[in-house]
């Protein structure tokens, strides 16, 4: 398809394959400030957990949102973005290889910096996800362990998707925003963390005092952030504003907005149905973050 006769309302497969991965000069700066934006989603959800957990444990669900980013950094830089990115010749369908500790020469020095911070935040995001579901049943040690391996458990899906050479991407699965290496990822991660860890002590036990939530104000600040967060996550994704890329931009930023106006919408009916005429506020928050990563 020739990219100049694509437009917002063509029923076509919008050109992702050379179009999205051209990274001009005039690009850089909304690539690295939709990564700045993302990156502040580890604050929103530090904020959005640490607001639903009893009092006690509100620091160590921040802390363990820092130890997302430092420790998943450091498996990203080291490894990570080699075995997704990587362009030596030893790549294949499952896995690159290449550009270790974030190596490159002068000559694409931009376009693989700009990649790799960009694919960081989306890394960092996809194992802070799981954080809320393991929350206050795990400790810093074995938390720390697993932001380390996850980082490297999405890089794989994100070679299959997004590299040339991905065995998905060259069977023409498009995934944009990352719907798939992005929150599927995360979201496995958190079923089966969810499995292992098994419930909160007394959290269906209908003996057991009810646990009311840290700070309702914390979570519905947290809500906030990644609001703003996937509006950034969601539009950066188009990787520049060239060309036509800012039109998918554009796009994107009215999708986003609407799907979590329409979870708002749906979490609030639910919530006042189901709990005679109140509403509740994690039900509230989760149809409006449902509704901006869908």
């Amino acid at each position: 398809m020739d990219r100049k006769n694509w437009t917002l309302n063509s029923t076509e497969t919008p050109p992702t394959k050379e179009f999205l991965d051209e990274v001009r000069s005039d690009d850089a700066t909304w690539i690295l400030t939709s990564a700045f934006i993302i990156f502040t989603m580890q604050a929103g959800f530090g904020l959005l957990e640490s607001g639903m957990v009893s009092r006690k444990n509100e620091a160590s669900i921040m802390v363990k949102n820092a130890v997302d980013v430092i420790y998943g950094g450091l498996a990203y830089w080291l490894f990570g973005f080699a075995l997704s990115f990587g362009v030596s010749e030893q790549g294949n369908a499952f896995c690159g290889l290449g550009n270790f500790m974030t190596d490159a020469d002068e000559s694409d020095m931009g376009q693989v910096f700009s990649k790799y911070f960009f694919q960081l935040s989306f890394a960092t995001t996809a194992t802070t996800i799981v954080s809320g579901a393991m929350a206050e049943r795990t400790n810093l040690k074995a938390y720390t362990l697993y932001s380390f391996i996850n980082t490297l458990t999405y890089s794989f899906p994100a070679h299959w998707i997004w590299d040339d050479n991905g065995w998905l991407r060259k069977m023409g699965a498009v995934d944009i925003a990352g719907c798939g290496a992005v929150h599927l990822v995360g979201g496995v991660s958190g079923l089966v963390a969810t499995l292992m860890l098994k419930p909160r002590t007394g959290r269906f036990d209908a003996n057991s005092p009810r646990k009311e939530m840290a700070s309702p104000t914390n979570v519905l600040l947290g809500t906030f952030m990644l609001w703003w967060g996937w509006l950034g996550f969601n539009c950066g994704s188009t990787f520049g504003i060239s060309g036509m890329k800012w039109k998918l931009a554009s796009r994107a930023a009215v999708v986003t907005i609407n799907g979590s106006v329409g979870g708002g919408i749906l979490g609030m009916i639910y919530s006042y149905i189901c709990f005679k005429n109140k509403l509740n506020i994690p039900i509230f928050v989760t149809g409006i973050l449902a509704g901006s990563s869908a």
